[in-house]
């Protein structure tokens, strides 16, 4: 497909299935009320709409769009986003409509531990959720500035990292944290958010507003402009983007920490374990979560995962599946088990094993999820409580 700037940039770009999911669940979730108009916020869509391969407006942004270097970038990401919508997104999308419609349809706060910038994932599987929070190391960083007469020649370094880093993902379906790390460099992509912004813009998204998020002792939330110049990183803190689908009335929010969840960390005393305690969430997500909450040093949060899901969707890297009980909960199991290999080697779940095995059981996955152990063998785990009184 062509790049942007030249004839492809007066389209909107690949008009995929899931941005029709999206745009229906925002709008029959919610009625969008007639006198409510969302504005974008100028500059955070603007970089948004660079980094996504999506026209800009602005002279300054439009005349960088033309330089080879983004021309080649654009055309790159279109042809792989295109593998990436016919290989993973529709299936996925039609998969979570048709296995855990219930979920889908009665999730308003997905809160999706682990998953680092993998917004995608979690607007695919749960397109009707008003709220999403995600958490991880990875800082959250900034959005990229070109000012001056070298933005031109800065270009070309950044898409070039920026679609390496998007390679990980589209290959694997989830992002190294190595790779993540913070450059100190203007010429590398910076955190997080370019990446949730951009997973926003190619799913037809505008970005309505970007703030920091800083958490008091108590657990509550302090709100600030988000800085265009690099904070101080200390942990945990976020960043808060209100968004909104392309003609709808609904403001949605994402969340996303950088925090851990390692038990020294996030004890019962701490502003973070506090502010979840509190938090409003009957659905998680966990991928690719490198079987940490196997460990007794992850206990807190699997306890407060376990205490508070009505939902749980998760591959064999999130909480072990001795924890579930078939009088607690209703368990589905899709894909296929193998055995954790390489530095996961000590976490087979013979329990897990032996349910995989039943082929009564098992039902097909017709995506790879990607965790990352055997290829192409995924072991899904969708629950849902029998009750909803929580414990």
């Amino acid at each position: 497909m062509g790049a942007p700037g030249k004839e492809a940039m007066t389209r909107r770009g690949l008009v995929f299935f899931l941005s029709a999911v999206l745009g229906a669940a925002a709008a029959g979730s919610q009625t969008p009320s007639p006198a409510l108009s969302l504005v974008a916020d100028p500059a955070a869509d603007e970089a948004a709409n660079f980094l996504a391969g999506r026209a800009c407006r602005t002279a300054a942004w439009k005349a960088l769009q033309e330089t080879d270097d983004y021309q080649a970038y654009a055309a790159a990401l279109e042809a792989s986003w295109a593998e990436l919508e016919a290989k993973r997104l529709r299936p996925m999308a039609a998969w979570a409509a048709a296995e855990m419609g219930e979920a889908v349809g009665e999730t308003e706060t997905l809160f999706y531990p682990f998953g680092g910038p993998d917004l995608l994932t979690a607007l695919v599987l749960f397109p009707k959720a008003g709220t999403y929070i995600l958490q991880g190391l990875e800082y959250v960083g900034r959005l990229p500035a070109f000012e001056g007469g070298t933005g031109a020649a800065r270009v070309k370094p950044y898409t070039r990292n920026l679609f390496d880093t998007l390679s990980d993902f589209f290959k694997k379906s989830y992002f190294a944290t190595k790779r993540m790390e913070a450059s100190p460099g203007g010429d590398k992509v910076d955190g997080v958010l370019p990446l949730l912004v951009l997973f926003l813009k190619r799913t037809n998204h505008d970005i309505a507003s970007v703030r920091r998020l800083d958490l008091l002792e108590t657990g509550e939330v302090e709100e600030s402009p988000y800085p265009g110049e690099r904070p101080r990183f200390r942990r945990p803190y976020g960043v808060k983007i209100s968004f909104f689908a392309a003609g709808s009335g609904r403001l949605r929010t994402l969340v996303y920490f950088s925090a851990d969840f390692v038990d020294s960390v996030f004890r019962p005393d701490s502003a973070f374990l506090r502010y979840l305690e509190a938090l409003p969430f009957e659905t998680a997500f966990i991928k690719s979560a490198s079987y940490l909450m196997h460990f007794r040093e992850f206990s807190n949060i699997r306890g407060i995962l376990l205490r508070r899901c009505r939902f749980l969707l998760q591959d064999d890297t999130g909480i072990p599946f001795r924890h579930f009980s078939d009088e607690d909960w209703d368990i589905r199991l899709y894909g296929e088990y193998a055995k954790p290999a390489g530095d996961f080697a000590g976490v087979e779940q013979i329990d897990l094993r032996t349910a995989f095995a039943d082929p009564a059981r098992v039902r097909p996955l017709p995506f790879q999820l990607g965790s990352p152990r055997s290829a192409g063998k995924d072991a899904v785990i969708y629950l849902r409580r029998k009750t909803h009184e929580h414990p």
